[in-house]
């Protein structure tokens, strides 16, 4: 990892993760803030400008079962004049439009944030402000929506994927990795070499996407849309916007669409 770090100003990193639902363990991350302090004291010696981290935490309210959530800061605490901490309202309090958001870290650094935000002429409008402040400093109530909340999407999360499971059990050509956060199921649909009722051979993720599209009437977003370069089949599931008897009705359209290939 050092010698990408070398080439870095900024690194960003995100948990619970979108596109995966999954998060990073905390000697993971422990191991990932070692490597830029490590970075951070070579480049001191050579009177280098250092390598910050940007921690995006929205989802980390989201989090299911025993999935903890920790920080560069609180696991290395020397790393704390690197770190950029972000967050908002638009995810865990499923405010979507309502870009409210806020960011620590050291002085320096957000009062130039600060510096460049005041001539951009675009942020949240103040009422929605200080809406969300006033919600903040109320901490039981944060506590009883976000149970609420986060009950509903692992009931939905874990349907999807207790779904899928039983598919690959069934011999489908599928799998899901278990929920940990956020609001998505990283499954692998790879029906490759497949021919559909019309004719189609599936040689690529575009192929699944359109076949799942309109043979089960199944959105899926493939990892391409987020970096990824290989067509391996895998794909996020979102259950933002659908409800538990949804999933139920989707499931048996996903798994009769895989069953028609030849």
């Amino acid at each position: 990892m050092i010698p990408l770090l070398g080439r870095a100003r900024l690194l960003c990193l995100n948990s619970p993760l979108n596109p995966s639902g999954t998060a990073l363990a905390p000697d993971v991350l422990k191991g990932i803030c070692e490597a830029v302090l490590t970075e951070n004291l070579r480049r001191e010696e050579r009177g280098e400008r250092p390598l910050y981290v940007l921690y995006d935490q929205v989802y980390w309210m989201l989090r299911f079962g025993d999935t903890p959530h920790a920080t560069p800061p609180g696991l290395l605490p020397e790393l704390q004049p690197y770190t950029v901490l972000v967050d908002g309202i638009s995810k865990a309090f499923a405010a979507t439009g309502l870009r409210v958001g806020w960011a620590a870290g050291p002085a320096d650094i957000i009062t130039r944030m600060s510096a460049v935000l005041s001539h951009v002429g675009a942020w949240a409008p103040r009422p929605e402000q200080v809406a969300t402040a006033t919600l903040l400093d109320q901490p039981e109530v944060v506590h009883e929506y976000r149970r609420t909340f986060c009950d509903g999407l692992r009931r939905r999360l874990d349907l999807l994927h207790e779904g899928l499971q039983s598919m690959r059990q069934a011999g489908r050509p599928v799998d899901s990795i278990e929920p940990m956060g956020a609001i998505y199921l990283a499954a692998r649909l790879h029906p490759f070499g497949g021919k559909t009722p019309a004719g189609t051979v599936l040689r690529s993720n575009e192929d699944v996407r359109r076949f799942v599209l309109e043979g089960a009437g199944l959105a899926v977003v493939p990892f391409q849309a987020f970096g990824s370069t290989r067509d391996d089949g895998w794909f996020r599931l979102s259950v933002g916007a659908v409800s538990e008897d949804q999933i139920r009705e989707a499931l048996p359209r996903l798994d009769a669409a895989l069953q028609s290939l030849r």
